[in-house]
């Protein structure tokens, strides 16, 4: 977390104001009012572009961002400040030493942060003056909580002094500003991306998972300062947390392959864990699809499923993983049968008291990325997507 230069004594309270029956869902059209991007990255040459937005033309949004990284899901957050349609830029790249470094120019950020976002903060060093230890932000994925809603009945900017002095009110559980929408951030407010960068060109880009029905209360004091770290229990609700976990729990995720598997990823996350060395099961099936062109018409070979040289059994460690495909491929009696075609990985379950229990089957979003060699020493992601999940 970035600390607060402003000290407040207000205890956590939550206002639950105009509660509704909502149910956290999947949004099919990429605006929501909870939003989690999957994965960045930010090693070596490839730096990940942040970008929020405030879908909302009529209403400003108070939100605040949570960079987690992938070992426990270790945190350093910060509030933004999005007047109606407007957006929110960071970025994380990692310096020369090794420090994954957040900069960001946004006029969104807040007064007292903005100097050392605008020179770049090293997400390593603020997360260990925090306490946390055995963390690795050079690979992570990104939260966006909703804060707050005001009705401004207008598509006309707002001065961001005017939306932090609202954002400190709350802090202090001041909510009698008329304008203030009191039953929690709308469903079609929030969207975002993250965008791989190398050498200053974009190559890839992912929308962030956007989730409708998550907030449905207005909450203030401390649980939305960013002196204390980022509760999904306080911020969403636990039941709201453990919905969206249920809403993630997947038993099968399929993906195809190509070249062998070479510069190929499958990358799983797994959020709301919190512990370090947290452990999960896999099983996976390995298809092989090529054409046989000595039979006419042609016909598609398929070899499944592909015998392995171990127990068919592996196991997944930490909050953010990426999986090599060419090493799963190299799994198989006999990889090079397997060019092309399809891998199935199923029954991905909780080994460690995390997510919804142990033994459990396990909530996550599957993705996949595609290295490519833009030169000497030079990588990039050459394209990202998600990997359809059931």
């Amino acid at each position: 977390m970035i600390k607060k230069l402003i000290s407040t004594a207000v205890i956590s309270t939550i206002c639950a104001t105009a509660l509704n029956a909502d149910t956290p869902n999947i949004s099919r059209d990429g605006m929501g009012d909870f939003l989690i991007a999957p994965l960045y990255e930010a090693k070596g040459n490839v730096c990940s572009d942040v970008t929020v937005f405030n879908t909302n033309d009529t209403n400003s949004i108070l939100a605040k961002v949570a960079f987690r990284e992938r070992i426990s899901s270790q945190e350093v957050d910060f509030p933004i400040f999005l007047s109606p349609g407007d957006v929110w830029e960071g970025k994380v790249c990692q310096a020369p030493s090794g420090d994954v470094i957040l900069t960001s120019n946004d006029d969104s950020n807040h007064p007292s942060i903005k100097g050392v976002l605008a020179t770049g903060k090293d997400l390593t060093a603020q997360s260990k003056k925090a306490g946390h230890k055995n963390i690795d932000f050079t690979k992570g994925y990104i939260e966006v909580y909703p804060i707050a809603e005001f009705n401004e009945k207008s598509t006309a900017k707002v001065n961001k002094s005017v939306l932090v002095k609202r954002w400190d009110a709350l802090i202090k559980g001041d909510t009698s500003n008329p304008k203030l929408v009191k039953s929690g951030v709308d469903g079609y407010s929030l969207s975002g991306t993250v965008a791989f960068e190398t050498k200053g060109s974009k190559t890839s880009v992912m929308p962030m998972l956007a989730f409708k029905g998550t907030d449905d209360k207005q909450v203030t004091g401390s649980a939305i300062a960013y002196s204390n770290d980022t509760s999904p229990d306080l911020l969403l609700g636990i039941e709201k947390k453990h919905q969206i976990l249920k809403d993630l729990q997947k038993t099968t995720t399929s993906f195809t392959y190509d070249n062998s598997g070479k510069g190929q990823f499958i990358n799983f996350t797994f959020p709301f864990g919190y512990v370090h060395g947290q452990l999960r099961t896999y099983k996976i099936i390995i298809r092989d699809m090529s054409e046989d062109k000595s039979i006419q018409p042609k016909q598609v070979v398929i070899f499944s499923p592909a015998p392995v040289k171990k127990e068919n059994v592996n196991s997944m460690k930490n909050e953010v993983v990426s999986i090599s495909i060419a090493d799963l491929i190299n799994k198989t009696t006999n990889p090079s049968k397997f060019k092309k075609g399809m891998i199935q990985i199923k029954d991905i379950t909780n080994v460690s008291n995390v997510q919804l229990g142990a033994g459990k089957i396990a909530s996550f979003i599957a993705t996949k990325t595609t290295e490519a060699l833009g030169g000497p020493n030079v990588t990039f992601i050459k394209n990202s997507l998600y990997v359809p999940s059931k």
